[in-house]
């Protein structure tokens, strides 16, 4: 079943990582491509071939501490897994490399770190860290924390009951609705079918992440007639909208509309000079 990959500039455009090889780069973002839903790959050496990589960009890469070797298994692991990729539970297929996952634990950014003397198992217990599910399907270091770490920028779960009447639920909701009312001049009031809506979304996405694909479709919507009528709850928070103008918004930055102006001024600035 094909699956869907993400990668986070956060990593991908430090210094660190663009000062390698092109060879190497491209190594990374396939295995990340071919990576199992915890980050784990036990055929490097194929992806190797079919790619034109060598055996130094992968040393590269474990030097650079990017991905993580176990020699005894001929099995890697990208470091930075879980700050890049968020799945779903209905998506979530665990790794079978649970011997090897017992080896790792989590630090505080979301990485995969190798286990010491010094290392504290937080799950105190001998299950392998990566392999303790969160209610949203993706592995974590300590239920009930936030879903991500850091790698979500410090941003936390919203939802804190199956209640509708839950105050947090109807703060969340609230700032969302006003930030359509504030874009698009509408006055949409905050009901429970407002918050029926919200709910689901906020159990998969952070409020801040809602919040910047609200921004982000205002904008992206700018040059269509049917913008004012399609920016409402009905259409932006279902599921199947959401997932994908995250994932869009995700994978280009918001251009927003004075940005655009901006350019066309310098476009015809430039005309009048020539």
């Amino acid at each position: 079943m094909a699956h869907r990959r993400m990668v986070n500039p956060k990593i991908t455009d430090t210094d660190m990582f663009l000062d390698l090889p092109l060879s190497s780069q491209a190594l990374y973002f396939h295995l990340n491509t071919h990576a199992d839903d915890d980050g784990f790959i036990d055929n490097i050496n194929t992806i190797k071939r079919m790619v034109g990589a060598s055996t130094d960009d992968e040393k590269l890469l474990i030097a650079k501490q990017f991905i993580i070797q176990f020699e005894d298994k001929g099995i890697v692991v990208i470091k930075d897994w879980r700050i890049h990729n968020y799945i779903r539970k209905d998506r979530y297929t665990p790794t079978i490399h649970n011997d090897i996952a017992s080896r790792l634990t989590v630090d505080s950014n979301g990485s995969y770190q190798m286990k010491n003397d010094s290392t504290l198992d937080v799950t105190g217990s001998s299950q392998p860290v990566v392999n303790q599910l969160a209610t949203k399907g993706i592995p974590v270091v300590d239920a009930g924390k936030d879903r991500l770490g850091k790698d979500r920028l410090g941003k936390t779960n919203t939802m804190s009951s199956s209640n509708e009447h839950d105050v947090s639920l109807s703060s969340s909701t609230k700032k969302l609705l006003e930030k359509i009312n504030e874009l698009s001049g509408r006055k949409f009031r905050l009901t429970d079918s407002a918050k029926r809506l919200v709910k689901p979304r906020l159990a998969d996405y952070s409020l801040e992440e809602l919040l910047d694909m609200l921004d982000y479709k205002w904008n992206d919507w700018a040059d269509w007639d049917g913008r004012y009528k399609a920016f409402q709850p009905e259409t932006l928070f279902r599921a199947k909208n959401t997932d994908k103008y995250i994932a869009s918004m995700q994978a280009k930055p918001i251009k927003s509309e004075s940005d655009s102006d901006d350019w066309l001024a310098q476009i015809t600035e430039a005309a009048d000079n020539a």
